[in-house]
C-alpha cells in the first residue's frame, strides 16, 4: 500500500508514464476521429471541394478517400494499442513477482479510501483489459461476438477512459490538499517529501 511519504521506483514512475503517456495517445486518435476527422465530415469537405471545382465525384469515392486521409491515424491508434498491450502485460506481470505495487480490493486491514482506490483501479483495468481484447478481435477480425457488439463495446471504452481520468485527477488534488500532499512530485522525482 502506498501511503504518504512513500517514494516511488523509477520502474514503477516509468511504467505510470510511459500508460498515462499511450493512453493519452489514444484518446487524441478517438477524439480526431469524433471531430475534424470524422469520417462524414472529412467526406464533405472533399465533396464541397469537388463540387466548388466542377470535379465530379460521388458521395462513397469521397467516403473512400476520407478513410485513407484517416488511415494514419487510425494506424497510430493500432500502435499504441500495441504498446498499451505490453506496458499492461508489464503492469501485472511485474507485479506478481512484487517488483511493482498493486492494490488488492479483497486485502483485510484498508482503511475506507484504500480499499476505494483499490476498488477504482481493479474497475479502470478491467476496462483496459476489455478495450484491448476488443481491439484485438476487430484487429485481427476473429469470430468471437457480432462483429457490431465488439465494435460498440470497444467504442465504449472513451466512456470509462474520460471518468476515470477525471477520477484519477480529483483523486490527486484531493491527496495534494491532504496531508498526502506531494504526490505529484514523487511521481516525477521518486523521492519522498521526508527523504533528504
Amino acid at each position: 500500500m502506498r501511503g504518504r511519504g512513500d517514494s516511488y521506483s523509477l520502474l514503477f514512475r516509468l511504467l505510470h508514464w510511459s500508460i498515462a503517456i499511450v493512453m493519452l495517445g489514444i484518446l487524441a486518435t478517438i477524439l480526431l476521429r469524433m471531430t475534424w476527422l470524422n469520417k462524414g465530415a472529412v467526406s464533405d469537405i472533399i465533396m464541397d471541394y469537388c463540387n466548388a471545382q466542377g470535379v465530379n465525384m460521388t458521395q462513397e469515392k469521397a467516403e473512400v478517400l476520407a478513410k485513407r486521409i484517416r488511415k494514419p491515424m487510425w494506424d497510430w491508434h493500432k500502435y499504441l494499442g500495441y504498446a498499451l498491450c505490453v506496458l499492461i502485460f508489464l503492469r501485472f506481470f511485474l507485479a506478481m513477482f512484487g517488483k511493482l505495487p498493486l492494490l488488492n480490493p479483497f486485502k483485510v486491514g484498508y482503511t475506507f479510501n484504500t480499499r476505494l482506490r483499490a476498488v477504482i483501479y481493479l474497475v479502470f483495468y478491467l476496462c483496459v483489459i476489455t478495450s484491448l481484447l476488443t481491439g484485438l478481435v476487430i484487429e485481427f477480425d476473429l469470430e468471437i461476438l457480432p462483429r457490431v457488439d465488439i465494435k460498440m463495446i470497444h467504442k465504449a471504452s472513451i466512456y470509462y477512459f474520460a471518468s476515470f481520468l477525471v477520477i484519477h485527477f480529483v483523486g490527486v488534488l484531493l491527496a495534494e490538499l491532504s496531508a498526502d500532499n506531494g504526490i505529484i512530485s514523487r511521481m516525477i522525482n521518486g523521492k519522498s517529501k521526508f527523504d533528504f
